[in-house]
């Protein structure tokens, strides 16, 4: 065989074992996706055997804003695994329609969850303990997309401090 032929058939199987990569790689993003908050008892108890809490990302279907926090920071960081052992996250669409069980183990919907933790502005993230109670600031909306990450870790810092002294922000 030719230097040539040797050349371009070293390059055809290089370029295929990359494409190769670069669609497992995507395949394996596109897996991760944010947990519908469908059993909100079931992510207390969670919750309380790991001691982490919960933050609820309150979103909408027609919000620009919950879009950009979902694809700009929550998945990556999910992603990069930011929440593992430090908090639960869950997705709150005030949209849904149907019913999904509270933290009492009470059929809800989600119109009245967001009434309930009067998170009707979206996008927010609530931080809760396993009882369902805030132990932590929310964010509501988003001021300043490059600093996010750095106020939703704070959150989860000062969640998990509480949640560790046992002392509800209230």
């Amino acid at each position: 065989m030719s230097s040539e032929a040797t050349f371009g058939l070293r390059t055809c199987i290089v370029v295929s074992w990359l494409f190769a990569l670069a669609s497992a790689l995507s395949l394996h993003a596109a897996e991760v996706e944010i947990s519908a908050a469908d059993n909100l008892t079931r992510t207390g108890q969670l919750s309380r055997q790991q001691g982490i809490p919960t933050v609820v990302f309150v979103s909408r279907e027609a919000c620009p804003y919950c879009r950009t926090l979902r694809n700009k920071i929550l998945l990556p960081m999910q992603r990069a695994r930011k929440f593992d052992n430090r908090a639960i996250l869950v997705e709150m669409n005030l949209d849904r329609t149907g019913p999904l069980t509270g933290f009492e183990n009470s059929q809800m919907t989600a119109q009245a969850f967001g009434d309930l933790y009067r998170a009707g502005i979206t996008p927010t993230l609530l931080f809760l303990d396993p009882e369902g109670r805030e132990i932590s600031r929310r964010i509501v909306g988003i001021s300043n997309l490059e600093l996010y990450g750095y106020y939703l870790q704070q959150s989860i810092d000062e969640a998990l401090l509480n949640i560790r002294s046992g002392v509800p922000e209230g």
